[in-house]
This record gives C-alpha cells, structure tokens and sequence, in this order.
C-alpha cells in the first residue's frame, strides 16, 4: 500500500472516531453502566450547591457522598457558562474532554518525532475507551483530571529534556498542573510522588527544592479543606471515612493481583507489536519469571487465598470481567493472565531505576476496597507514551503503521466488546 493510501486509512479513521464520539453524546451513551447516576445523584448536586453557598456546601462536602475532590465542581460552577442545564453542561465537558486528545497528541509528536497524522491516531484512541466516553457525556470528573495529568506530564517532560534544567517557571507549571489534577482526583497523587522520589533518588536537588516549594504552596488549599473536615472526609449520613473504610493501604495484597491484569489489558497492544516485529522476543529470564510467579499464584488459588474474588460483584478490570462471564467462579484463566500482568511489569522494573520509583507510586491505586477499570482508563495508556521507560530498540514501533493499526483495531473491538457487555449480556 502506498503512503498516500495509508495517510487516506488514518484520516478515514479519525473521521470515524469523531463522528462516533459525537453520535454518541446525542445517543446518550452509557457504557459504563453508573454514569448517568453518578451525575444525577453526586457531580450536578454539588454543582448546583456550589453555585448557591461555596462555603457551607465545602464544610458539608462529604455529605454529598462524592468521592473526588472539589475542584472540578468549582470550575464548572463559576467558570463554565453552559451549567444553566444538565444538557449544555454535559456537552461542555464532551467537548472539553477533546482538549485531552489534541494535548496528548502534542506529547507524542515532540517525544517521539512522528508527524502530526500520526500523533493525533495514537490519541484519538481515548474517544474509544468507554469510560472515558460515558465520563465525557455524562459530566464526571475524571476527564478533568486526565486533561490536568496530561499538562503537568507535557511540562514535566519539557523540563527533563531542558539543557542546565534551569527553567524555574517549567518546574512551577508541573507542579501546578499535577495539584490541580490531585484536587480532582485524589488517586492523580502519584504523579507528584513520583517527581519528588524521583528527583531525590538521583540527587537532583536544584528541582528538589523547587518542585518541594511549589507543592508546599499548593497544599495549602488541601490543608484548608482538611482542617473544614476535621482531618478527614467523611461520606455519607454514616459518616464514613473515605480513607479507613474505603481507600487503605491494607487493601493493596488483594488487589495487586487485579492492578497486573488490567495493565496487561492496556499494555496487550504494545507487547503484540513487539511480538510481531520480533523487536523483543521472550527470554529465557522472562520465561522462568513468569513460572515461579504461575505456580506461585496457582497453589494461593488452590489453598483458596483467592476466595474473596468470588464476592466482587463490580470492579475487577475488563479480564476478570471476561473470566467471569466464560468460568463462573472459576479463576484459572484470571490468574494465567494476571501472571503474565506481573511478569511484563517486573520486565520494565528492570529496564531502568525510574521505572521502579513509578510503578512503587502507582501502588497507590491498589488502595481501594475494590478497583475500577476506570482509574485506569487512559492512564495506562498515558504511561506507555510518557512517563514508563522503554528500551531503545522498541522507540522506532511508534513509527510503525502495524503498530498503529494493531492499537486501533485492539481498541475499536474493546469498544464494541463494551457495548455488547453492557446491552445484551
């Protein structure tokens, strides 16, 4: 096939993404299921509130039983023009979860030298994954701190690959960028833990020291809000604690087992890619690895360490999901991919020193009582194009067309997996 036809393909297919994500705001989507409730019951209450009483309804945050921060609901209440109805707003954060695709795009174009075509296919992904599409239609939170998540990394990046790294105000944009991404979504933390153990681990002190001044400026909201709470929030009529009951690091041996499964569900493309352009083959390491992780996981399951998988009635990620509609209570099939999960994880641990300080920071999202493929819906996708570490020799897949059409059809088939799910199962 020629370039002129490939280029006619992609632009096809972004015409195709786009005019699908609009048709699907008319359609009113909601492939994830509790969207729609979410915002009818948490996200446009709190707006409404906000607009009326900002600091009665900030004291009183937690008995709206909203889980994320207040951010989100503050912009919207004073700064979106279009909260005069729940249609206009819900199309304003339609059309602002777009701003997503075209900043992510830019970060691909400058840190893989690929052209804007290219860049904009890659990004377009996200107008296929589900829960950001229902996020987007429905008004949630979650696109708002994609979109903050993706800045702070665009300018974190910029500062990395500037030469004497002596451009203060880059180290303030990040810094900022990533606060206010965690005043949405509390999770988003990991980013700026990442930073600082980053930049300590090398003895980086001149962006230690100012990365730790601007985020001990920008806590200052956060300290203000703890000290409204009374240290803690409280959801609820029963006042339940959003940190003891329902997000504790006592959780994170449970769940690791279902963090691996869903990075391999996101990573799966990539690792095909690979796979079919023989540029990293399976080692005899690797193999040996997943073995003793297999077997390791098999005789847990076997001495039933596992049991309380069979009490998840929501949660789980898209593989255990898959494992439960084919096996029941069976979970042979979730544990053989969960091992290759682990196994490709501790494969990147090894390729650098960064990339162990990152995935340690994203234990943070083990903390759950129980984990939602949407925490991760862009993000993993987000780290493979930024933040993770890859070996050199896997860099130039990027540029590659059957790289680019393995992601597309990979996605577009999880999108219409999604649908099937969600209305005929």
């Amino acid at each position: 096939m020629t370039e002129k036809k490939k280029h006619i393909f992609k632009y096809i297919f972004l015409f195709f993404v786009f005019m699908s994500y609009i048709i699907g705001f008319f359609l009113r989507e909601n492939i994830a299921g509790g969207a729609e409730s979410d915002f009818e019951k948490l996200t446009w209450p709190l707006i409404l509130a906000f607009k009326n009483q900002i600091y009665d309804t900030l004291v009183n945050y937690g008995s709206f039983r909203e889980g994320s921060l207040p951010v989100f609901h503050l912009f919207n209440a004073y700064l979106n023009p279009f909260t005069f109805s729940k249609i206009t707003f819900q199309a304003s954060i339609t059309f602002f979860s777009i701003l997503n695709v075209i900043f992510f795009s830019q970060i691909i174009r400058e840190k893989f030298k690929i052209s804007n075509l290219d860049s904009f296919v890659y990004a377009s992904i996200f107008l296929l994954l589900p829960f950001f599409r229902s996020s987007a239609y429905w008004g949630l939170t979650e696109n708002f701190g994609w979109l903050f998540l993706i800045l702070s990394i665009k300018y974190f990046l910029k500062y990395e690959n500037t030469s004497g790294k002596n451009s203060i105000y880059l180290i303030f944009l990040f810094c900022l960028f990533s606060s206010i991404a965690l005043y949405t979504r509390p999770y988003l933390i990991f980013l700026p833990s990442f930073i600082f153990l980053k930049y300590l681990f090398y003895r980086d002190y001149f962006s230690l020291k100012y990365s730790s001044i601007f985020y001990l400026l920008f806590s200052l909201p956060g300290l203000y809000l703890l000290y409204l709470w009374g240290g803690s929030l409280k959801i609820g009529p029963q006042e339940v604690s959003l940190i003891q009951d329902y997000h504790n690091p006592k959780f994170i041996l449970k769940n690791l087992i279902i963090f691996a499964s869903i990075f391999l569900f996101y990573f799966f493309p990539w690792e095909l890619s690979n796979l079919i352009k023989k540029v990293k083959l399976p080692n005899l390491k690797n193999l040996l690895t997943f073995l003793i992780i297999l077997i390791f996981l098999f005789i847990l399951y076997f001495l039933n360490i596992f049991d309380y998988l069979k009490s998840f009635r929501y949660g789980g990620g898209a593989i255990f999901k898959i494992n439960q509609i084919l096996f029941k209570d069976k979970f042979i099939f979730f544990i053989l991919l969960s091992s290759f999960g682990i196994t490709l994880i501790v494969d990147y641990i090894k390729i650098s020193k960064k990339n162990i300080i990152l995935f340690f920071c994203l234990l943070l999202f083990c903390f759950p009582k129980y984990i939602l493929q949407e925490y991760f819906e862009p993000l993993f996708i987000i780290l493979l194009f930024t933040l993770i570490d890859l070996r050199k020799n896997n860099l130039l897949l990027i540029k590659e067309n059957n790289t680019m059409f393995i992601y597309c059809v990979y996605f577009l088939t999880y999108l219409l997996g999604s649908y099937y799910y969600r209305f005929f199962l």
